[in-house]
């Protein structure tokens, strides 16, 4: 393993909690070059939701790895230890602002700066997926989307979702009129690579669902985005 590169994997939406795209959960584990690795489950910001802590341990228990989650909503000890042994982290989807404030009142953020910085893997989906940027779209407050702050890892902003019109044309608008920086829509069925905090790829499990780059001025591939950045 790579523990050299920094790597943040953005799922737009789907995957093992929603019983779907299964090859978007073999993307996050073809990042490793390790056999018997360690991935750990945080369904933090679904409440620790059973349901798909047990569709975790239905879809990777097969793939020679050792498994394991961390119920945040009920304890904290043991959590750095716990995280820092692992080799990729996927953090659930569900209230994104739950979420932040359970970390931010835990004095977490730090561990997961120390578990990207040592090299591991750090995944999710939807509020999973976003969590990591400076700024990020959510309806988590309440029924309207708006801008919240994320954990900063990576530069710039970013929405899941973005095959849902509404959730689109928000995000645009936000960026045009400055509320948010420039930043990446993620569609579902969709995940991206981040090396360092620059995309590097993007991966589709669906038929014409891509990630865009958006700044105050165009909407583009984020595909393109990244040919014309190398």
């Amino acid at each position: 393993m790579d523990r050299n590169r920094k790597k943040i994997i953005s799922i737009g939406g789907g995957g093992f909690t929603h019983e779907t795209d299964k090859n978007l959960d073999q993307f996050i584990l073809n990042q490793l070059n390790i056999k018997n690795f360690k991935i750990g489950f945080l369904p933090t910001a679904s409440k620790d939701d059973q349901k798909k802590i047990d569709l975790f341990y239905k879809r990777f228990d097969d793939n020679y790895s050792q498994l394991s989650h961390f119920n945040l909503c009920s304890k904290i000890e043991g959590f750095r230890d716990w995280l820092l042994s692992k080799d990729i982290i996927y953090v659930g989807g569900g209230n994104t602002s739950y979420m932040i404030k359970i970390w931010e009142k835990n004095n977490l953020i730090d561990i997961f700066k120390e578990a990207y910085n040592k090299g591991i893997i750090l995944s999710g989906v939807s509020a999973g997926a976003i969590c990591w940027f400076d700024w990020m779209l959510s309806d988590s407050e309440g029924l309207e989307l708006k801008p919240l702050r994320g954990i900063n890892l990576i530069s710039g902003s970013c929405t899941p979702h973005s095959s849902e019109n509404k959730r689109i044309n928000k995000f645009q608008n936000d960026i045009k009129n400055s509320k948010m920086p420039e930043g990446i829509a993620i569609d579902d069925g969709v995940a991206v690579l981040f090396i360092d905090g620059k995309p590097s790829e993007v991966y589709s499990s669906r038929k014409n669902h891509d990630a865009y780059f958006i700044d105050k001025n165009k909407k583009i591939s984020l595909k393109e985005h990244i040919k014309n950045n190398l």
